[in-house]
């Protein structure tokens, strides 16, 4: 085993995983050898070296299978109405079809992430969310290794398991939580609510710490520009920005519904990052007649967030009260539009507003209602005085308090103990 060496796994890009890329530059920083292993990229390599961090990136498919699903992405557009379309159109929506195909995505690859784990031979195996709980887990167990379970989301209570996930795989992840996080030698949660759920949940588990996102302090803004540049906005335009993944229950669509209310001529509303919808927010856009108002833009890596974040009057977090996962929310997002100087229209939910009635840099509205929506964007965009108090107060305060330095200690201190 290594001395002090570390290997972390996450099932997703690490390019846009903010929180993963913070947490290993602490580790590396204190001394650990460091290895990520994440989902594999286009144009990046399997293996690389980042300023002394060993990045891992088995493939999610096989080739073989690869082509086969090129192929029937291409059979399945809307637009083919063969005999041959139509009937992949059919079985990819059954329930039993879906169960398989995940179960044959998922293990295989997980088994290819779980070998490269095993290659590492670390002496902590850092689980980053359920799932990849199991191959730590089991990484850990066959190398006598410690474990350490990050767990970003409240996944048992999260629209993902409880709606999207199929009934048969729902039975396996939760026996998978079950059975590692009593065998963790430490457990971290992102919000002090979604903790307390999780030692409900488990009251034998040990070692709960509360690891809260947040972003790495900016001693000094970016220029202002990019953001207006690149929508090529005129000097009294008014940029409301959702920046996050593209997907249902983010609220927006309720924030189109929204958009198509606001009759201030002056509001653009501006929608960046990975697109997991495939085009339906854009094409919903296009039919309600959003297309001057509403722009959307690709997705940029974490670093460069800042300078076009910057950019905005107003920032939206819309999580919809679908799940307690939601409920408990308190993503980094939050406190990223705090260290731009960002005023934020964010769902009225206990952690969030428990922040924002602190510091008075926001406003709270019902994810579900485009009219409080649409009330908070005038009123912000009606009012400079305000937005610039709320700015003012929202920096200040993460340039105090919401920010990684603080959480980073935690972070370091809790595996030092493990050391």
């Amino acid at each position: 085993m290594s001395t002090d060496s570390v290997c972390m796994v996450v099932k997703n890009r690490l390019s846009n995983d903010a929180r993963v890329k913070k947490e290993m530059a602490v580790l590396a920083a204190d001394g650990w050898q460091v290895t990520v292993i994440a989902m594999a990229e286009p144009g990046l390599p399997y293996e690389e070296n980042i300023n002394g961090i060993r990045i891992l990136r088995p493939p999610v498919f096989s080739k073989t299978k690869e082509s086969l699903r090129r192929q029937v992405a291409h059979a399945s557009e809307e637009s083919d109405n063969s005999f041959k379309a139509k009937v992949i159109r059919s079985l990819r929506q059954n329930r039993l079809r879906r169960l398989f195909a995940d179960l044959t995505r998922d293990i295989p690859w997980e088994n290819r992430l779980r070998d490269a784990a095993l290659e590492v031979d670390a002496k902590i195996y850092h689980a980053n969310d359920l799932d990849t709980l199991q191959i730590c887990g089991s990484a850990a167990a066959r190398r006598n290794a410690r474990l350490v379970y990050d767990s970003h989301e409240l996944w048992l209570e999260s629209s993902r398991y409880l709606i999207a996930t199929h009934p048969l795989n729902r039975i396996r992840l939760k026996r998978i939580e079950r059975k590692y996080i009593y065998k963790a030698d430490a457990v971290i949660a992102v919000t002090p609510l979604r903790g307390e759920e999780m030692q409900q949940m488990y009251p034998a588990m040990k070692n709960l710490q509360i690891v809260e996102n947040a972003p790495e302090k900016l001693e000094k803004l970016p220029s202002a520009g990019k953001l207006r540049d690149m929508i090529n906005a005129a000097p009294d335009t008014v940029i409301a920005l959702y920046q996050g993944v593209l997907c249902p229950e983010r609220g927006l669509e309720e924030l189109l519904k929204a958009a198509k209310l606001t009759t201030n001529p002056a509001v653009r509303f501006v929608i960046i990052g990975m697109d997991t919808w495939n085009g339906t927010l854009q094409k919903m856009a296009a039919n309600m007649g959003l297309k001057d108002k509403v722009i959307f833009l690709p997705p940029v890596p974490s670093e460069e967030l800042p300078e076009i974040t910057v950019d905005a009057d107003m920032g939206f977090i819309l999580f919809r009260n679908t799940c307690l996962n939601h409920f408990y929310s308190l993503p980094n997002k939050l406190y990223e539009y705090m260290m731009a100087g960002v005023p934020i229209i964010a769902s009225d939910f206990p952690e969030m507003n428990r922040v924002l009635n602190e510091v008075e840099s926001g406003i709270t509205v019902d994810p579900d209602s485009p009219e409080e929506i649409s009330s908070a964007v005038e009123t912000l965009a009606a009012h400079p005085a305000m937005r610039k108090k709320m700015k003012d107060r929202g920096r200040t305060a993460a340039m105090d308090r919401y920010n990684w330095e603080p959480q980073s200690i935690i972070f370091r201190d809790l595996y030092r103990k493990l050391r």
